[in-house]
Formats: C-alpha cells, structure tokens, sequence
C-alpha cells in the first residue's frame, strides 16, 4: 500500500545529503518564523485553521524573501487535478495553493512530488514572483540540488551570500578540528588546497579509502597533484609542489598515530576522515562555481583568525563584496584584461572573471579567451601563489597567467606579453605608506600606454600622512597621473586580520592632474556586522543598496551632503572625504548626541585626570 512517509523520505534524504543543506533552514509542518505563521494563520487545504505544507525551506538571512515550499503524496496518479482545485488530494495543487498564499510576502519556488522510489518519482516545479498572483511552471521533472533551486531566484547577490556563509561555517569546523591535531595555522590552507586539488585526479579521488599507511597516502596525494598540475600545465609547478611537500612533513602524514587532545589515533583514519569531509562538502561547492568565490582566502582568512601571523606579514586577505565592487567602480567589460600585482589568492581575478563571464553569457570562445588571456597575476608569497593558482584551476584555464614573483622585476614582461588595461590591487601593509603608493604606481606603469584605470585599497594614511617621503610620491602620481576618487571605507573592513582604516583610490593612468577636481565618497557603513563563526556579514541585505546610491554618485560625480565631495587638492593635502565634508546634521538624534557626550564625560574621567 502507498505511504506518503516514503515519498516525504525520498525528499527529505535528497536535500539532507546536498552540499548546501547547512545554509537552508527545513522545517516540516510548520515553521519558526513570525511572518510566515501569520500568512498561513487560516490558509489550511480544508480552508479551517492553520496551513502545513509539508516542507518549507527557508534561509538564514534576516527579512530573506525567498522561500521554497513541497508537497507530497504518495501515489503519481495524485499529482494533480485538471483545474488545480483540489488541495487536500493532490501535490501540484497543494503547493500551488500554499504558494498562492506565501507568495503575498516572499518570492516562491513551489515543488510538487509524487511517487514510491526514485524511478517511478513525478516532480513539477513553479515559480511565483512576490506579490504576483500568477505562476510560472519551469518545466522541471526532477528534484535538483539546493544551487540549482537557488539559480531560479535569478538573484546571483543573494546566492553568493549564502554560499558564503556556508564556506564560512566550513572553515570554521575544519580549523577547529585541524587546531584539535595540533596542526599548524600555516598548514591548514595548504592542507586544502592539496586535497582539493588530488580530488580532481580521479585515480585518487577513486583511490584515497583504500591506503592503509599515512604515508602511502601522502605519496598517492602527491603523485595525484603531480598529475593535475602537468594537466593544467602550470608556471612554476615545482614552486607549488614545494609548497604542497611542506604538508607532508606535518605529523598529520609522517606518524602513525596521532593526539587529539588526550587520545590516540591512527593518522590514516584521521587523513581519511579529512578527505572525505572536503571532498563531500567543500569540494561540490568549488565544481558547481565557475567563477565567484574567492574559496581558499576565506578558508585561509580563517585559519589565521586567531594566529596574529597575517597582520605581522602585512596580509590581508580582501572581502568578496569589495572585489565585486572593484569591477563596478572600473565599470570592467568583456574585453578587458585585468591585472593584480599582488594577487595573494586570486580574489580580484576571481571577481573580474565572473563579471566578464556574465557578460560574455553564453559565447563560448569569449570565455575562453577571459580565462586563458584576460586575467593577469603576481604573487611573491609562495604559499599564495599556491592558492592563486589551486583557486583559478578549479575554474578552468585562469592559472596560465599567473606568475611567481616580485611584480617590479616582471614589468617589462607584463606590459609586452599581456598589456592590461585595468589594474586591481591591495598592496601588502607591512611596506609602509610609501611602499603601498609604490605598488600603484607600478600599476599606473603598467597600464599608461592604454590610458587605463588603477584602483587600489590603501591605508588611509597614505591618503592623509604628512612625512616628506610620501609628499614625494604622491606629486609624482600627480604629476603624471589622474586622482579621479578617494573612498573612504569601513574601520573593520579586514576584521580579524585588521582594523586598519582604508580607503579605495581610482586612478587614470597617463592623464594629467591639472585643475581637475577629486570625487571624495564617503563608505564607512557598508551594512555589514560581526557575527560569531560567521565572521563580517550583510545580514540585513543591505549592501545592494548601499552600492547602489553610492555608485550612482560615483558615476556622475555628484555631491551629496554625507555622501560625497569635489575638492581640487594637491601633494600636501588630505585624500579624504572627512577632510572637506560638511556634517548632515539632520540624521544626527537625541540619543547621538547622549552617546557621545557620556563617551566624552568617560574620556575626561580615565584619560584626563
């Protein structure tokens, strides 16, 4: 006899063991969620009480207005009426009935399912636009993965986020687990990037349960990336196995046992148990992104969250919102190349080569030609060559560009092999002011035949410092270059590797300054808040908006009070917003102005006695 609890099973398996199911919220019968109770208050099939779809898929994100909601019987001959006016007896008509209700507040994806097993399985999906009262059958006869669901939402912002938040979550168990080995901070990013890599040999990826000795498994592991990387036929290939060796030597790969916290493990179990958890969820993110995610700098932003090393190296690492918004400030089209001096682990390119690809749709040779000439790098470290390179593998053909070394001495072959037009950056911090404005510089080198655009991410004091040195420089770029914008961005923007104030400076190479007026924005909210293991978040979807008006000013260079200023200024004067903005004293409240004069009276009280 048909049980619908078999069908309800069927879906419910299908989502739990999908790469995304951390970042949703399912919720059977009801639901946890004010506005969603209220709309269902007297929405029952029968038209009497409470409404209870089967399954209702949420995501954690506050005021999220996407929904995807399931019904389910057991028998296919249930599926659906004629008129879709049957809830109670039928799948389709069940979800389009709850549908029809939600969708007064949320945006829905409605899937029906009917059936005993995965062979005889019937499924229809619709589309219900918020606040619309027609739907949109997609055509869908099969249950897909969480992404794929998400892509209908035709919301790339939205779907990034949430993966985000997923790698996050991620990186947060890994590192703890790595920490509770003892093993280094360090070494954990390369740990990674080396397993994600052999997993895309398909020997060991078939192979790697079968080793019984740790190091049998860390030579299979290194044939493995020796493979991948001749495949892709990568520059410096012996620096990135240099690196990828290092690893080896961790107790992880050399004994055969080893301590998490007072017991005794066998190291291969332990290796295993590492692969298997990267390959089933970290791995299925990174093929089903072509372009997006910057993945192994938010793996190794927080493995070094707690080990001070990158803030003594000058590293930091910058945040997805801010590459994209990279590619927004340069307006980047499908025929640019791009190029990063200082490429750590690829978050500019990555960027630039999802925006270019969007553009590019489906032209097939275009996005080639992005991948293989278009996308330009240089990295020192060779740990973050290492990413850079592992990161753009994964995404086809756009490590072919990237080069180990100090991108002074690679000049001349930059500009003769490649001639970007448009450079990205986030110099090291440990240089110093001048050192920083040098690395612009270089860049403004770079792209002067072409009269290109440089935008870089500096500390604000190379915007406001005053040491004759950095005078020195900055009428120098003045001289012979364009300062077209400053923006001033968030204190913990880098939180937790800094909390370093920036600023964005947008230069147009080969331009004369004289009598041209800077554009001064002024971005220290860009709605984004600390959330524990989740790290530096837009949790109340604010950011498209943010960037919206602020790009609108940026664009057609207005003033806006709060916003932005024009301001003629030279060598010796301040690169900042704050320096010539006139306070908005109409957003200004009781209680600012409570709180700062309590802020003031504490100051007088520890500081000035």
């Amino acid at each position: 006899m048909a049980n619908e609890r078999i069908t309800e099973d069927i879906v419910r398996n299908h989502f739990k063991i999908d790469p995304l199911f951390n970042i949703i919220k399912l919720e059977e019968q009801k639901s946890s969620n004010k506005r969603i109770i209220e709309l269902l208050q007297n929405a029952s099939k029968s038209g009497k009480g409470m409404g209870k779809p089967e399954f209702i898929i949420s995501f954690p994100a506050q005021n999220s207005n996407y929904l995807i909601l399931i019904e389910c019987k057991s028998e296919i001959s249930k599926h659906e009426s004629k008129n879709h006016d049957k809830p109670k007896d039928y799948a389709v008509d069940g979800v389009l009935h709850y549908s029809s209700i939600l969708c007064k507040e949320y945006e829905i994806l409605g899937i029906a399912v009917s059936g005993q097993n995965d062979k005889e399985l019937r499924v229809s999906t619709f589309h219900w636009q918020q606040g619309d009262n027609k739907y949109n059958d997609k055509n869908i006869n099969k249950l897909l993965l969480i992404n794929d669901y998400l892509k209908l939402f035709n919301n790339e912002t939205f779907l990034d986020s949430l993966k985000n938040i997923d790698i996050i979550q991620k990186a947060v168990f890994l590192n703890e687990e790595f920490h509770s080995y003892s093993i280094t901070e360090n070494s954990r990013c390369t740990i990674v990037s080396a397993v994600l890599l052999s997993l895309l040999d398909n020997t060991f990826k078939k192979s790697y349960f079968t080793y019984e000795k740790s190091s049998e498994l860390a030579k299979g592991l290194m044939e493995a990336l020796k493979r991948v990387l001749n495949k892709n036929k990568v520059k410096s290939k012996e620096s990135m196995l240099g690196e990828f060796q290092k690893i080896i030597n961790e107790p992880l790969f050399k004994q055969n046992k080893i301590k998490r916290n007072k017991q005794e493990l066998l190291t291969i179990e332990v290796i295993k148990e590492f692969i298997n958890y990267i390959y089933k969820n970290i791995y299925p993110l990174i093929k089903m992104d072509e372009a997006g995610l910057d993945v192994l700098g938010k793996f190794y932003t927080e493995f070094i969250r707690y080990a001070g090393s990158s803030q003594k190296q000058g590293l930091v690492i910058t945040p997805f919102h801010i590459t994209e918004f990279f590619c927004d400030l340069a307006n980047i089209n499908v025929d640019d190349t791009v190029y990063d001096p200082c490429c750590g682990t690829g978050g500019f390119l990555i960027a630039a080569m999802k925006k270019m690809i969007s553009i590019a749709r489906n032209d097939s040779d275009k996005r080639k030609k992005i991948k293989t000439q278009q996308l330009i790098g240089v990295e020192r470290r060779p740990d973050m060559f290492t990413y850079a390179c592992s990161n753009m593998i994964f995404r086809g053909d756009g490590k072919s560009n990237i080069y180990r070394g100090d991108c002074f001495n690679l000049e001349n072959k930059i500009i003769r092999f490649h001639n970007p037009n448009i450079v990205f950056l986030n110099p090291p911090y440990d240089v110093g002011n001048v050192g920083q404005l040098e690395f612009l510089e270089h860049g403004l080198r770079i792209v002067s035949k072409n009269k290109g655009i440089v935008i870089a991410i500096v500390q604000m004091s190379c915007a406001i410092g005053k040491e004759n040195d950095l005078i020195a420089i900055k009428k120098r770029l003045l001289e012979n270059h364009r300062l077209r914008s400053v923006i001033s961005m968030p204190d913990e923007l880098f939180n937790p590797a800094s909390s370093v104030p920036t600023c964005i400076m947008i230069w147009e190479a080969n331009r004369k300054h004289n009598n041209i007026e800077t554009w001064f924005g002024y971005l220290k909210d860009d709605g984004f808040e600390k959330r524990k293991q989740k790290g530096r978040i837009d949790v109340r979807k604010k950011w498209d908006g943010i960037k919206s008006n602020f790009l609108s000013a940026y664009i057609n260079q207005k003033e806006i009070m709060g916003l932005s200023i024009k301001k003629y200024v030279n060598e010796k004067d301040e690169w900042c917003a704050e320096a010539y903005m006139e306070t908005d004293y109409t957003k200004l409240k009781k209680d600012d102005f409570i709180r700062s004069v309590k802020e003031y009276v504490l100051f007088k009280e520890l500081f000035l006695k």
